[in-house]
């Protein structure tokens, strides 16, 4: 009986040990799969030799460039959440902030970004302050409402650790409240809005926006969008209307 007692308690520590590699969903396909779906499709955009499975050279010049962003919303590819350092319910690596990008896809990933593009890109873009997240800086001293950038350090209480964890933790309400979504694609200004949690709002342009699909898309991986564009034509995202639907009156 005490040796059954001392496997189960092992049998515990293994099931609550945090796993080594990043937790993706069942349909997401590896670097590998995606070149084997990839490697024998040729399109107008590659007609003679086989996608680029190391980046995405598609340009805001091309003709197909505004179907691809449209794309690229309805497939929900850029959508990301941030996770603690060092991950969230698995064991990352520590040297930036994660990203977790594209959930429950085909796309799904996660990328590393150094501490100081994640601190630009949370305080600079998305404008975070103090008084939104009180429960956590309440804590250390009253709100202000000031930018997060004024309240957080690297080595110093509160740390940018810290105020990860409580938003990127497992247990954390605002894990998936602070989703990055696309909300409006404006193709006369060129940018397109972002939402997320806490009422946040903030544009991108195109070329910003484009590095950010960077982020998780190669040529490979969008081979399905060039196969689309083939079939169906320009227009066939970004037009309501398309081919001829009926578009319901205002």
């Amino acid at each position: 009986m005490k040796r059954l007692g001392i496997l189960c308690a092992i049998c515990l520590l293994v099931l609550t040990e945090q796993v080594e590699a990043f937790p993706v969903s069942a349909a997401a396909w590896s670097d590998a799969q995606w070149g084997q779906h990839c490697q024998d499709v040729r399109t107008s955009f590659n007609p003679t030799t086989p996608l680029r499975t190391d980046t995405l050279t598609l340009k805001p010049e091309d003709p197909r460039f505004l179907d691809f962003l449209y794309w690229v919303w309805a497939n929900k590819i850029i959508e990301h959440q941030i996770e603690q350092v060092g991950g969230t319910e698995w064991n990352g690596p520590t040297g930036g902030v994660i990203f977790h990008w594209a959930p429950g896809s085909r796309w799904e990933t996660h990328t590393l970004v150094p501490f100081a593009h994640a601190i630009h890109h949370i305080t600079g873009e998305h404008n975070w302050q103090d008084n939104m997240f009180k429960e956590f800086f309440e804590k250390f001293a009253p709100v202000k409402g000031v930018n997060i950038r004024q309240r957080l350090s690297l080595d110093k209480s509160p740390t940018w650790a810290q105020f990860l964890q409580h938003i990127g933790g497992p247990e954390s309400p605002y894990y998936r409240y602070v989703f990055h979504q696309e909300s409006v694609i404006d193709p006369a200004r060129r940018v397109v809005t972002l939402v997320g949690g806490q009422g946040v709002r903030f544009e991108y342009t195109f070329d910003r926006y484009l590095n950010e699909i960077r982020e998780v898309l190669t040529d490979c991986k969008a081979y399905q969008f060039f196969e689309l564009y083939d079939r169906y034509g320009k227009g066939f995202a970004s037009n309501t209307g398309w081919a001829g639907q009926s578009v319901p009156k205002q």
